[in-house]
């Protein structure tokens, strides 16, 4: 299955308009149980299909407008999952700081009435070198006598990107598929084993 739908984005910044707030993992993770109350009704069901055009479905929050100084951080929403008794929302969270990706990690979110329960990687520096190096690589390929490449080639995630997912033996893994990165986290079993399945996203 391939997706290509939306990202919301939500700009985070100071009411007086002066000061930029400090995005992060923990403001993401924050953004999206807000988005669920406060935009959604208590809705857990509404990050599948949120409605701002883009080419991802997905959740992001940025620091300001100027991408050059910005802090975005990026959730690609690859599937909705029974994992166990529970079902999961697993997303690919990429942080980029001034067009390039500095972190990206695998988080998988639990929404029920009785709150939210989240489960994420460590920060690995493995997949995340794989990942963008493959970028600069195809960046140099198309354009040798260039630096660096534009935020398209640095950022997270870029126009082209395709991700399998993987969930299954109490594991679920991320994989991007051009360049072979992965990231795999473990999953509580407290319920029937989930019987392994792929979905790819786009």
């Amino acid at each position: 299955m391939r997706i290509a739908a939306a990202i919301a984005i939500f700009l985070l910044l100071a009411s007086t308009g002066c000061h930029q707030q400090q995005v992060s993992l923990r403001t993401w993770q924050d953004s999206v149980e807000n988005y669920v109350w406060d935009q959604a009704n208590g809705d857990p069901s509404a990050l599948r299909d949120l409605p701002t055009p883009g080419p991802w479905k997905g959740f992001s929050i940025i620091s300001e407008n100027d991408a050059a100084a910005a802090t975005d951080v990026n959730g690609v929403l690859l599937g909705h999952r029974a994992i166990g008794s529970k079902t999961y929302f697993i997303f690919l969270v990429g942080v980029v700081q001034r067009q390039q990706v500095q972190d990206i990690r695998l988080a998988a979110l639990n929404a029920s009435p009785d709150g939210f329960q989240w489960r994420l990687t460590d920060k690995s520096d493995q997949p995340l070198g794989i990942y963008r190096d493959f970028k600069s690589a195809q960046w140099h390929k198309l354009f040798p006598q260039r630096g660096n490449g534009p935020w398209s080639y640095t950022g997270f995630p870029s126009e082209g990107d395709v991700f399998k997912l993987t969930v299954g033996d109490g594991k679920v893994t991320a994989t991007h598929e051009q360049s072979g990165a992965a990231w795999t986290l473990d999953m509580p079993q407290d319920g029937p084993t989930t019987a392994p399945s792929v979905a790819d996203s786009k």
